[in-house]
This record gives C-alpha cells, structure tokens and sequence, in this order.
C-alpha cells in the first residue's frame, strides 16, 4: 500500500487501521478470559471433589465425642440437681392421704393452728377455718385433690408460724389458692371431650414444669415493725416464698395527716366603727402543725406471695439418658 493510495482513500486506510486494532483487542480479551475460566474451573472441581469427599465420609458415632458430651451432660445435671435441691429445702410435699384420715388430719391442724395464734395473742375469727370451711363443716374433698389440699394446709401452718414470730396483732383472713375449682371445670370438661380426670389437675405437677407456685392471701393488722419483721422471715426461711403484693393502710390516716388549717378572720381596718354592742372578737387559734405518728399504731396490711414448688431432682441413667 503506498503513500499515493492512503492520500487519495483516507477514510478507508482510518478504518482499516481501527479494525486492525479491534481484532488484536478482542484476541487478547479472549486469551485472558480462557485463562481464567481455565483457573475458575479447576477450583470448582477441586471444590466440588472435596465435597463429595465429605459426604461420603462417616465420622459418626465418635466414641471419644459422644464420652465427651456424656461427661459434659452429667456435669450439668450435677450443677442443675445442686441448686435444685438448695430450692427444695423447706419444700412441703405432696402427701397422699384417704379421705376419713384428712378429715381427722385437717381438724387436728387447725386446733393446732388456732391454739398457737391463742398462745400468741393474736385475734383471729371465731372459729376460723384458714380457707378450709367447706371441708371443716364436713363436706369430704376428692380424692385427688386430698394430696394438694394437705400440702396447702402444711404452708398455711408455716406461714402462720411466721405470724407468730413477728408478732402481728390480729388475723383477719389467710386465702389460699383454690384449685379446686379448676379441678370441678376438668371434671366437667372431661364428660364432654375427654379432657383428664380431676386428679390429674390436683394432684400432681403442673405438666411437665421444673417448677410452679401457689399463691396466698393474707389480711392482717400488725405494727410497722411487725411487718417488716414478717417481710424479712419470709425472705429468710428455707420455704421458697416470694412476695407480689404489699398494700398497707393507715387506719388514722386523717389523724397523722391533720385536718384543714382554719383561716384567721381578716382584723377590721383601723378607724372602722365596731358595731354597737357586739363582743370583743376573740382572737383566732394558732393553726396547729400536722401531728406526725409513726410506728405506734396498727396498720391494715394485705400482703399477696407465691410459694414455689420444685420437681424433684433429674436422674442420669446409663447410656447419659435422663
């Protein structure tokens, strides 16, 4: 191609060149995509070869991983049963019992429970039955709910030592939880679906719970320190008992508040005429301060807790099964 040529066709020789270029481009953009589509290959099959050697390995059982975890389990379970057992202590049972015998049970507790309130000169109702008057006027529980029904008239001993040793001023009332109201909706549930027995729901663990609790109301009036001093025996006695409520009232609230402070009359402004015959007007008392009392008279407390109930410990058979 000579000079002449590219003078008198520019644009063709311009466009040639381009082209030229454009291939050579192209080639080099291919040599180097091979390359890595070459090394990218090789890595997914080395990838892929890897895998396939791990599925079809067969590592397990590991006897050494499954002594491991055998031990490991046990530990835990020691730990759990360790502090569990640490919970349980002062925990009241369930006791089975027939129905003849918790009748003698339950009249035998609570002239002992009114004897020792007696003995500590605290007032109480006449003939108070501590939350069991359908069964103190004579009406036989179930016999599945006798067991959860000796468990709950042993707290309310407990709870009415406590009330002696902080030496409250008077009982007025002690409720406990009732299940047995829930027992009679299973029962009747149970005639229409099959639902289970009675028993099942008094007599026995909350399903399959490590740990419920039962709650109980009590209404008393005692001194501020009296209760505090309950509050701290209820904190520290081995039974597991937590407090939810505490509402204490003052019954001479409007006393230790004072009343409405009078307002001196306005004296009359000087040069006013008294009126003919009127008295002298005496002189307005001094408002008196707010009389302040505290410690000295009995408040009116209703205190709610919870008594937890733990499962019994867990137990390690042969093999690390449960």
């Amino acid at each position: 191609m000579n000079l002449a040529f590219i003078k008198k066709h520019p644009v063709f020789v311009l466009c040639l060149g381009v082209t030229v270029l454009l291939l050579i481009a192209t080639g080099v953009g291919l040599f180097l995509s091979e390359r890595l589509y070459a090394r990218q290959a090789l890595a997914l099959n080395a990838v892929t070869t890897r895998l396939q050697q791990l599925y079809q390995r067969d590592p397990f059982p590991a006897a050494a991983n499954v002594r491991k975890e055998a031990e490991n389990l046990k530990d835990v379970i020691d730990q759990y049963n360790e502090l569990n057992e640490f919970l349980r202590a002062g925990q009241v049972n369930l006791r089975p019992m027939e129905a003849a015998d918790f009748m003698q049970f339950l009249e035998k507790s609570l002239r002992k429970l009114r004897d020792r309130l007696q003995n500590a000169r605290i007032k109480f109702p006449e003939k108070y039955a501590f939350g069991f008057d359908k069964y103190a006027v004579g009406q036989l529980p179930a016999s599945g709910d006798i067991p959860r029904l000796v468990q709950q008239l042993k707290i309310i001993e407990a709870l009415c030592a406590i009330l002696q040793d902080a030496a409250i001023t008077e009982l007025v009332a002690i409720e406990r939880e009732n299940f047995e109201q829930a027992s009679r909706g299973a029962e009747a549930a149970g005639g229409r679906r099959g639902a289970p027995p009675p028993e099942a729901a008094g007599n026995a663990l909350e399903g399959d719970k490590l740990v419920y609790s039962q709650h109980f109301k009590i209404t008393f009036k005692a001194r501020e320190n009296a209760v505090i001093t309950m509050l701290n025996l209820l904190a520290s006695r081995p039974m597991f008992m937590v407090v939810t409520r505490v509402e204490m009232t003052n019954p001479r609230q409007e006393y230790s508040t004072g009343g409405s402070i009078p307002t001196p009359a306005a004296a009359p402004a000087p040069g006013t005429p008294s009126k003919p015959g009127a008295a002298p007007s005496a002189p307005e008392p001094v408002a008196h301060e707010r009389q302040i009392i505290l410690g000295r008279e009995e408040l009116d407390v209703k205190l709610d807790l919870d008594v937890c109930q733990f499962a019994p410990s867990l137990a390690i058979k042969e093999g690390g099964k449960k």
